[in-house]
């Protein structure tokens, strides 16, 4: 097949990149020809080899994202002349315009990807959730409704485009990681907990993400007072680099925990394992995420997980067994000391772990897609209407 792929986001790190990244690295193995539609760094067209970057701007809107002004450009004829089989429009925004007229003009089908719960970014605005849903649902229903299959990554959001009332079809395809298989590298823990500053016989919690508000780092800083009065040797170990950095160092100063909560930064993807590989359990107080690629990574490298509950984790997460979904702080300090002071349902639980991320492997997700792509087109050549037919 012939592919093309559009996103606003690609080769910078970050949840949506990584995982377009993983779709093309996977079909391109297959023997599948893929080309990348996506928006450059700054405000000059390029191309590298089969990707596509088309001039941009930054957005005010939110930091690191991009926009293009730009509604043809020489690269996106080279994309109407090579004439793609199939389209798979990974955003909302600029990749997708800029996409368009290659579907259009050659009269293709296409298939959206939705990685964003726009919902729960206005509630991090707080701006009332009547506004939220009504803008949401407006938008979600004219950008998605054309699409011949959206693809959603978790059940969670399949139940929001339903009340949406998004007419396509809609699939839940639950995006991959690339399960390898990590050494410990010979002292590496030991030494990277002294940089640190960890105790060497503490316990400690990881989380790994973009520092930004609508995260909820806030909350797991806020209950590490109450959680080091069942046990003073925990130690809390946030990886990411972002916005809100800043005011989470202030937080664990103000609350006196600095000793306790460490900020290790941005770390680069190929050395994100050895951080996860830190902890004794990963923990997060997002309910941001569509699907969490982090969630995937951390069953991966054997954690057990203590989440706030969310319906992303219905897959993910299985009570008891590889960890824990919590509602408040007690809940939180309760399942948090169970497993520490619990060895053996610890070791049970990392081991159970690492068999749930079977599920989430790169090969199992990038054949499903391709799948989907096979049965679009074979629909389409049979002469079905495709949605895309009568876009402007």
């Amino acid at each position: 097949m012939k592919i093309l792929i559009a996103s606003d986001s690609y080769k910078q790190i970050n949840g949506v990149s990584s995982s377009v990244a993983l779709l093309v690295q996977g079909l391109r193995e297959k023997g599948h020809e893929v080309k990348v539609l996506s928006l450059s760094l700054d405000t000059k067209s390029h191309k590298e080899g089969d990707d596509y970057f088309i001039a941009s701007l930054q957005a005010p809107v939110y930091p690191d994202m991009r926009f293009s002004l730009a509604r043809y450009d020489d690269l996106i004829q080279e994309l109407v002349d090579w004439h793609p089989d199939i389209a798979h429009i990974q955003t909302e925004f600029s990749a997708k315009f800029l996409a368009m007229p290659v579907v259009k003009k050659c009269g293709i089908p296409y298939v959206m990807t939705s990685h964003t719960n726009y919902e729960e970014y206005f509630k991090s605005k707080k701006i009332p959730s009547s506004v939220a849903r009504t803008t949401i649902k407006n938008f979600e229903r004219v950008i998605y409704g054309k699409a011949d299959t959206l693809i959603v990554p978790s059940y969670k959001i399949q139940e929001l485009v339903e009340i949406y009332k998004v007419k396509c079809p809609v699939v839940v395809i639950p995006s991959g990681i690339e399960l390898r298989n990590h050494p410990h590298v010979e002292g590496g823990k030991e030494k990277l907990l002294a940089e640190l500053g960890v105790k060497d016989n503490g316990k400690v919690l990881v989380t790994v993400s973009r520092i930004s508000k609508e995260k909820n780092i806030d909350e797991l800083i806020d209950f590490m007072p109450a959680l080091l009065k069942e046990d003073p040797d925990v130690s809390l170990i946030v990886v990411g680099g972002g916005p809100h950095l800043e005011n989470l160092q202030k937080k664990a100063e103000a609350l006196g925990v600095c000793d306790s909560v460490k900020f290790a930064g941005m770390i680069p993807s190929e050395e994100v394992y050895q951080y996860y590989q830190l902890g004794d359990i990963f923990v997060c107080g997002s309910t941001f995420e569509t699907q969490g690629l982090t969630y995937v990574e951390a069953l991966a490298n054997g954690l057990p997980l203590v989440c706030r509950e969310d319906k992303c984790l219905i897959n993910i997460i299985e009570k008891g067994k590889n960890g824990f979904t919590y509602t408040d702080e007690a809940e939180y300090v309760e399942y948090i000391t169970t497993i520490l002071h619990n060895r053996d349902l610890q070791q049970l639980m990392a081991k159970k772990s690492i068999m749930k991320s079977y599920a989430f492997s790169k090969e199992i997700f990038v054949s499903t897609v391709e799948q989907l792509y096979e049965d679009i087109l074979a629909r389409h050549e049979e002469g079905e209407v495709s949605f895309s037919d009568d876009v402007s």
